[in-house]
């Protein structure tokens, strides 16, 4: 994702100080016509069985570049099946800024 991500899902395993750890993250909504009915469909609430199932989809490279740097090291790549957002494109979030939210 070229685009800034924060996450305000404090309860997502993926959450890393409002930065998200996984390698792809997919937007989900459907034929929705606003934002406020998009969800993360990567959200898994923090607990072991969670943390060993979603370790195919963690961004270690990035999760470990983040620790040593100042700007957004994570980038996760962005899925979208909100198929009447004006960000999807061809099922791929294209927005500037996206924000993750409970």
């Amino acid at each position: 994702m070229d685009n800034k991500l924060k996450c305000d899902a404090v309860q997502c395993l993926h959450n890393m100080n409002h930065l998200c750890s996984a390698e792809k993250i997919d937007v989900k909504g459907g034929d929705t016509m606003g934002g406020r009915f998009t969800f993360c469909g990567t959200f898994h609430e923090k607990n072991v069985g969670n943390y060993v199932s979603e370790l195919g989809n963690i961004n270690l490279n990035g999760a470990v570049a983040q620790i040593f740097s100042r700007s957004q090291a994570m980038d996760p790549k962005v899925g979208c099946s909100a198929v009447n957002c004006i960000y999807n494109h061809d099922q791929i979030c294209s927005a500037e800024s996206l924000k993750i939210i409970n």
